[in-house]
């Protein structure tokens, strides 16, 4: 069983260079996914897994010869493959080490493994909606904030199993997955018919902060995006984000004045709840 651990011991908004270290560090597993495993429509592919037991992000199981996946320890920033039974067959610790000499490590290790590993290439987002950082410029990562990094993980690891909760008794969620290109996890909820012909869909998440917020916050987001007059008030710490895209928002700087792990739990978990109902009530109405 999961035990929530305390976060917001670090102020939140000083979490973003570690992010952004983590997120390029990420894209290993991305890339692999997406080269090497069977496709899928959603992309998932390419989406990886946060594994309670490893404390590691881990991506899809790839099927070669001898089946293995790409894994990331995310407090140390040292790249893992693991074999089918998550031993460790090879490691690289990244600090020191540029985007290419992680690549180039990763290749050759894949190669061994029978895979086609010169399909493995960095995924190619689109212009000015991937974050630029100086690894992306040849830098080599730093994982010299250890404290910052082992707090990034902690809001991931708290987070999985009150998806996991609302999945349990929710018809129409799909999986949950950390998403490469926003470095969000999520899981998306698909609601009986649709309105102006789209179906209707609630999207439950965490985001370790991007440039809406730069720091760590939850989600709710219905969909198609109700009025932003129409929407109602939150019985939570939550409000509602309406720039760009329409959902119910609860930073991670809400908590901090909160002393015990069980009360933060308890107001996430609020949060959760409360504005998955207001969604679907949003979606529903006329």
């Amino acid at each position: 069983m999961n035990i929530w651990q305390t976060i917001a011991k670090i102020p939140p908004h000083e979490l973003v260079e570690s992010r952004l270290q983590l997120h390029y560090a990420i894209q290993f597993i991305a890339a692999t996914g997406a080269a090497l495993a069977e496709p899928l429509s959603d992309y998932s592919h390419t989406s990886l897994a946060w594994h309670p037991v490893l404390e590691v992000f881990v991506g899809s199981v790839i099927q070669v010869p001898q089946l293995f996946q790409v894994a990331l320890d995310p407090v140390s920033l040292t790249l893992i493959l693991l074999d089918q039974q998550s031993e460790t067959i090879d490691s690289l610790p990244l600090p020191g080490k540029t985007m290419a000499d992680g690549l180039n490590w990763l290749q050759q290790e894949l190669a061994r493994l029978g895979a086609d590993a010169s399909k493995v290439v960095f995924l190619d987002y689109p212009p000015d909606d991937f974050p630029d950082h100086p690894l992306a410029h040849g830098a080599a990562f730093n994982a010299s904030q250890a404290g910052a990094l082992r707090e990034l993980t902690d809001y991931y690891a708290n987070t999985q199993p009150l998806f996991q909760a609302i999945i349990a008794t929710t018809e129409g969620a799909t999986s949950i997955h950390i998403w490469p290109h926003h470095f969000d996890m999520a899981t998306l909820i698909t609601l009986p018919g649709t309105k102006n012909g789209s179906p209707l869909t609630v999207g439950v998440g965490l985001s370790p902060g991007d440039t809406s917020y730069p720091e760590p916050y939850w989600y709710v987001s219905p969909y198609p995006y109700p009025d932003a007059a129409s929407l109602p008030a939150l019985d939570s710490l939550g409000f509602w984000h309406t720039q760009h895209w329409v959902g119910a928002v609860l930073p991670a700087s809400r908590l901090t004045e909160t002393v015990s792990a069980e009360a933060q739990q308890q107001l996430v978990e609020t949060f959760l709840h409360t504005a998955f109902r207001a969604s679907i009530a949003l979606l529903k109405s006329k």
